[in-house]
């Protein structure tokens, strides 16, 4: 384009003179205009990811992160003794638990289930498994596992979950429908799929809606990957509670 440019500014002769000063300067001032709009529209573009509900956020900070999924100020608006109560867990059961973090749900479900069933923390930071394997060990709970996996597979077992629990997690997930639709041969007969997550507007916890994802986009893409909603629960004061099924 810059060149085009210099060419129109200097018609081309049978036998071409050298250019003036001054159509240098003017030639050399349009190329200076031309980069600098280039350097400031891009600088302006807008960035697709920056806001998606499926942005992608590090959590390889565990002394940050451990100290934020850990606070004693989440206990008081995520209950999770009452979510545990919600489950109905039994004795003996499996218990997938997807962006498991630090274990905070994982360690309640592996109690639960204790002391034949199993609790299983899957998440995609190394950090976090290692950070879930050392609390197991502290906590003395031999059903209580972590394990890495993929972003795309949660590499499950055909019918090896009696439930897979997802919190807080669904948006930091790409191509949910057929992450979904992975998670149905793993279930069990009866197995079951529970997310808890924000509602999407302005709360004093959480990321902002923009990152959020609404009960209605998570009852659709369900339904879209073969599953009916069975519950639908309202005792979060930040989160809706939905559990699903595969729709046979």
């Amino acid at each position: 384009m810059i060149v085009d440019m210099r060419i129109n500014l200097y018609p081309l002769p049978q036998k071409r003179p050298s250019p003036s000063i001054a159509a240098v300067r003017v030639a050399k001032s349009v190329s200076f205009v031309i980069e600098l709009m280039a350097v400031l529209l891009l600088a302006h573009a807008p960035q697709a990811q920056e806001h998606a509900p499926t942005a992608h956020h590090g959590f390889g900070d565990m002394a940050h992160w451990a100290g934020v999924f850990e606070s004693a100020d989440r206990a008081k608006w995520q209950r999770p003794d009452e979510v545990v109560r919600a489950l109905d867990l039994k004795p003996g059961q499996t218990v997938i638990d997807i962006g498991a973090g630090t274990g905070y749900f994982t360690r309640r479900f592996a109690k639960a289930v204790a002391p034949s069933g199993e609790a299983l923390g899957l998440d995609i930071e190394p950090a976090m498994i290692d950070y879930m394997k050392a609390d197991a060990k502290k906590q003395g709970l031999k059903d209580y596992h972590a394990r890495l996996v993929k972003a795309d597979d949660p590499e499950l077992a055909p019918h090896s979950a009696d439930v897979v629990f997802f919190c807080d997690t669904l948006h930091h997930m790409d191509d949910r429908v057929g992450y979904f639709r992975k998670l149905a041969s793993a279930l069990k007969p009866g197995g079951r799929v529970i997310v808890i997550d924000f509602e999407k507007k302005s709360l004093p916890v959480g990321p902002p809606p923009e990152d959020k994802l609404s009960r209605e986009e998570v009852v659709a893409e369900f339904h879209n990957a073969g599953y009916r909603l069975i519950r639908d629960l309202d005792f979060l004061p930040y989160q809706y509670f939905l559990e699903f099924e595969p729709d046979k």
